[in-house]
């Protein structure tokens, strides 16, 4: 059988230096890395991660437990803690919970079976049974974007407030007097969140929450065309429409096309996330953008002090938000 010290021999290196170059820790010139793997490859060496982590206790796995990998916010943060984790010298385990705190319980018991180091996750909502479940306490754990008001735990999130404010911001500053909102499922704090600053935010230029039509959507496509056809129902424009992400903003522009009204003539569109989507959709989307590489890189920063048991200087993490103007937003004309 191939052991580590034959590919070290055949390398011309140390034994200490292959386990680094495998295990992506410590650093190691770009030369010496591919003499690493060249004699790996030579060999077919297959280390023994398993047997390795029973000795050292340690096994370099992370879990993520992600509410909706079909959402494309979820797949796009699931890339970024990925890459994030694996600059780190970690490897990731991810579960698709469907947004199901059943499901999102019995992967977390799943996820301690294989012995990870650590555990980031967005809860489901504010539904979620993770911190009902002792054994949460056995690992360090991080709570990214979906987390409560009053959160104890470890959190790394988008300022929520005032990304509702920024879209706010940007409609009144274009003229704008007459506002809907398709928000996003009220048990999901951070759309109460972003709710709440948007309308804080009219409430300063005098337009009382009562005057603002408040739909909720789920995140999707066809929410959002479902919500925006009870608000064309109740209301005719001019108005400026904030929609807590950009799916179902996509959604809502299409129903108001499909029934005669021109975005942005008529109805100025904001959403938020920046999906890559929004430069290309017709019109190009207005947005308040997410910062999903920041919010990776935090997550798992976090999680691997809490891991290695360093002093932690910020137990909760905001990450603020920032707009970009595309054309589905205009200053406010009188019909």
């Amino acid at each position: 059988m191939v052991s580590i010290r034959d590919v070290a021999r055949l390398a011309g290196v140390s034994v200490t230096t292959v386990s680094r170059v495998i295990n992506r820790r410590g650093r190691t010139s770009k030369a010496t890395e591919e003499k690493v793997w060249r004699a790996i490859e030579i060999l077919q060496y297959r280390p023994n991660l398993l047997a390795q982590g029973l000795r050292s206790q340690k096994t370099r796995l992370l879990g993520l437990l992600v509410p909706d990998i079909d959402s494309p916010f979820f797949a796009r943060l699931a890339r970024y803690i990925e890459e994030a984790a694996y600059q780190r010298g970690y490897n990731l385990i991810l579960c698709n919970v469907g947004e199901d705190p059943k499901k999102e319980r019995h992967y977390l018991e799943v996820l301690l079976q294989r012995q990870v180091e650590g555990i980031i996750f967005p809860r489901v909502s504010d539904e979620s049974l993770l911190f009902r479940i002792p054994s949460l306490s056995r690992v360090p754990y991080v709570v990214l974007d979906r987390t409560l008001e009053h959160e104890e735990a470890p959190t790394v999130k988008l300022d929520n407030l005032a990304a509702g404010a920024l879209a706010a911001s940007h409609l009144l500053e274009l003229g704008h007097k007459k506002f809907a909102c398709i928000s996003g499922p009220q048990k999901i704090t951070v759309c109460r969140e972003r709710l709440e600053g948007f309308l804080a935010r009219l409430a300063q230029e005098g337009i009382p929450s009562h005057d603002v039509l408040v739909v909720e959507g789920d995140f999707k496509i066809e929410g959002g065309r479902k919500a925006m056809e009870t608000i064309l129902s109740r209301s005719s424009p001019p108005f400026a429409l904030f929609c807590m992400n950009d799916m179902m903003a996509f959604g809502a522009i299409q129903v108001a096309k499909e029934k005669g009204w021109r975005v942005p003539e008529d109805i100025s569109v904001i959403g938020l996330d920046n999906n890559p989507l929004c430069e290309v959709f017709s019109p190009p989307l207005t947005t308040v953008a997410q910062p999903f590489d920041r919010i990776a890189k935090e997550g798992i920063a976090l999680l691997c002090k809490l891991i290695e048991k360093k002093k932690i200087r910020k137990k909760s993490i905001t990450v603020p938000p920032y707009l970009i103007v595309r054309q589905s937003t205009v200053p406010f004309r009188e019909q």
